[in-house]
């Protein structure tokens, strides 16, 4: 799958770079070129020293000083369609990654073929489609807050698919339902206390249904990661097994222009790990948000909760989080946003290294400007 992915990725850049130029030379050819690209310029600290991270692809963490970097990012995308049957989707995207400030990466990168105004199919990199927000989860201009709740956006840290990608609109009067349906491998380097390990899924597949009607969508999803793992079970001994990482979610959103509601509720389930008899990591998490938009300002009232299992990663535990996030509109296109947090120290969603014997609560402040172009 990894040569299939390097092959149709070299075909994307070849069939974008000769796109590029006919469509350079030959504007009228029926050939037509999108360029569109997101940011945000932002950051967030804590208190009392504890370092916060979105999820744990992130090695590089912010404590009590503003880190600019935490949360900056750019991207752009270039959308190329000939005819009405055949484009290419690339997206480029500048942020944090690993132990890199600043790292540029391909989230998105794929062949379309569009049969019919209902159906695509896609071939290359693709979003993997988890959340109720995967396909814009960095585009924060089109989110209502500034930080999507940890307790479910950190739970699962793969984020996109190498393979092929199906999608299928049906319409039923005012009534749309999208089915989706991916598979193909996936890779994520991750950080766990002092260890970064790079993950790579030898098979991993996502189902998704979602419905809409007027202001309301709702939406359900299954992703199953497989993936190769050895743990180490003591200075000289360790178990090789075959990790079958399984995430199911339900989220909820209405928004009729002036009351916003949003909620997601999601499940994590791991196979045991030999020898121990218990999985690597088990989970239940949800949240629910509500705001109104009085004008250009937009505040939204969060509370995350997440439950853990017995694992091998942390013990039995709860946490539930509020947060406030502030959004204004300051012209067109841009909008500035502020976030507070408290979370426990004991919650592993926001924090490097969580204390999971201590019920202290750290302020978590996030400020910054979205914007798309």
């Amino acid at each position: 799958m990894k040569g299939l992915y390097a092959s149709t990725l070299t075909a994307v850049i070849g069939v974008t770079v000769t796109l590029g130029v006919v469509t350079s030379v030959r504007a009228d050819s029926g050939i037509n070129t999108t360029i569109s690209g997101f940011g945000t310029m932002g950051g967030t600290y804590t208190g009392d020293g504890y370092t916060y991270i979105h999820n744990p692809s992130e090695f590089k963490t912010t404590n009590s000083q503003f880190d600019l970097g935490l949360d900056s990012r750019i991207g752009v995308q270039a959308d190329l369609s000939y005819g009405t049957d055949l484009s290419v989707i690339v997206q480029e995207e500048a942020k944090r990654r690993g132990s890199e400030n600043f790292s540029l990466g391909t989230e998105w990168a794929f062949l379309q073929y569009t049969p019919t105004s209902d159906v695509k199919l896609r071939l290359g990199r693709v979003a993997l489609a988890t959340f109720l927000m995967s396909d814009s989860r960095d585009v924060g201009y089109a989110q209502p807050w500034f930080r999507a709740p940890n307790e479910i956006y950190a739970d699962e840290p793969f984020e996109t698919l190498d393979g092929g990608q199906a999608l299928w609109r049906v319409s039923i009067g005012e009534i749309v339902l999208d089915l989706e349906g991916a598979y193909g491998t996936t890779s994520q380097a991750l950080h766990s206390g002092s260890i970064a390990l790079t993950f790579s899924a030898k098979s991993a597949y996502n189902l998704t249904a979602a419905l809409s009607f007027d202001n309301f969508l709702l939406r359900v999803a299954e992703t199953t990661v497989l993936f190769p793992l050895t743990v180490p079970l003591g200075p000289t001994t360790a178990v090789s097994y075959s990790d079958h990482d399984k995430f199911r979610s339900a989220g909820f959103q209405y928004d009729d222009g002036k009351a916003i509601v949003l909620s997601e509720w999601a499940k994590r389930t791991e196979n045991d790990v030999p020898l121990v008899n218990r999985p690597l990591a088990i989970s239940n998490e949800w949240y629910a948000a509500g705001g109104w938009r009085f004008g250009k300002l937009t505040p939204l009232l969060i509370y995350g909760k997440w439950d853990g299992g017995l694992s091998v990663v942390y013990p039995a535990a709860s946490a539930a989080t509020w947060s406030v996030s502030l959004r204004y509109d300051i012209v067109r296109n841009v909008a500035l946003k502020a976030q507070f947090s408290r979370p426990p120290v004991s919650l592993s969603a926001y924090f490097a290294n969580p204390n999971f014997a201590s019920n202290e609560r750290v302020n978590v402040i996030s400020m910054g400007a979205d914007f798309v172009f």
